[in-house]
């Protein structure tokens, strides 16, 4: 009898489906919804880290896009407007900024060099935050960030702040949002462009693709969506603090969930994350509270030995 490959793709489905209904079949531990709801967020930064990449820059530095994302909303909620769209706009604005200049000065930089330079460039902001004690309290962090709003939808009420469960099923529109952008970046003209981009720049260049204005905008939407995300995170925690938010495991994650799901999948980064990021979590961290983050380093090696194209690449 003639087997049909189950493809990747249906796989990731079956398992967002599986994860849209498991809150409302049972009785779900506090624990496990909030690192679910994590993982929902890191899939989004991971694919925004994922469309860098996609050009054939391997970043190191997106921690500073998240920090400044969850620093920009954290402010705007302390000193001004503590609305929601205005905070997540500002967050998102403060890191948008910052990667289209970090993609204006490194525009010549290439291979490790590059990676090299954007880990440096989230010392920048992360000193800021932790010296200019006048606004951002310095080491200390900012607390008190007002939780996410009570939404309307019709005649019911949903309060995103004060329930886990409607802020697991908030992240994960969040993240099916995320996919979506990042499919459809994937599979668009200017997503073809970046990858002869990547494969070689300068035939590209001559073919008449625009390397270099392609490769600033997509730093910056990878930017801008990073912050997003960081500001979200802000209001989730209620605090932000330098050496968390400007972290070199921020800056380190979505590199390795995007080489485990798939860098060249429009669902890889996210598969990654949500296999990744809550065995981490649920089952390393208690067995290993002191190295549990080496595994990272184990999966990119078992990654490249055995899953070179990632998860995404699976059939069965």
């Amino acid at each position: 009898m003639k087997r049909h490959p189950i493809p990747s793709s249906a796989v990731f489905w079956a398992v967002i489906v599986v994860l849209a209904a498991w809150p409302l079949a049972t009785a779900h531990p506090q624990l496990v919804c909030r690192v679910f709801t994590m993982a929902f967020l890191y899939a989004v930064v991971a694919m925004a880290w994922n469309l860098t990449a996609l050009s054939g820059l391997i970043s190191l530095g997106h921690a500073a896009y998240f920090g400044l994302g969850a620093y920009g909303a954290a402010l705007m909620d302390h000193y001004g407007s503590g609305h929601l769209a205005v905070t997540l706009t500002a967050g998102a604005l403060a890191a948008g900024i910052y990667g289209a200049l970090c993609a204006a000065v490194f525009r010549n930089l290439r291979g490790a060099t590059f990676a090299l330079v954007t880990l440096a460039a989230v010392e920048i902001p992360k000193v800021i935050a932790d010296n200019w004690e006048s606004v951002t309290f310095g080491s200390l962090g900012l607390v008190g960030i007002r939780p996410l709003p009570v939404v309307r939808v019709g005649p019911v009420a949903i309060d995103l702040g004060g329930s886990l469960t409607a802020q697991y099923y908030a992240l994960l529109l969040v993240l099916l949002a995320g996919t979506w952008i990042h499919g459809k970046a994937i599979h668009s003209r200017w997503g073809w462009a970046l990858r002869a981009v990547r494969e070689d720049e300068q035939a590209a260049g001559v073919l008449g693709v625009p390397v270099y204005p392609l490769r600033w905008i997509v730093m910056t939407l990878s930017a801008v969506l990073t912050g997003l995300c960081g500001g979200l995170y802000a209001h989730l925690h209620g605090f932000v603090e330098p050496p968390v938010v400007f972290s070199a495991h921020l800056s380190a994650m979505p590199l390795v969930l995007s080489i485990l799901g798939g860098r060249f999948r429009w669902f890889g980064p996210a598969l990654g994350a949500l296999v990744l990021y809550p065995l981490d979590q649920l089952v390393l961290h208690p067995v290993l509270p002191a190295g549990h983050a080496a595994v990272y380093g184990l999966v990119i090696v078992g990654s490249v030995l055995f899953f070179p194209n990632g998860l995404g690449s699976w059939k069965k």
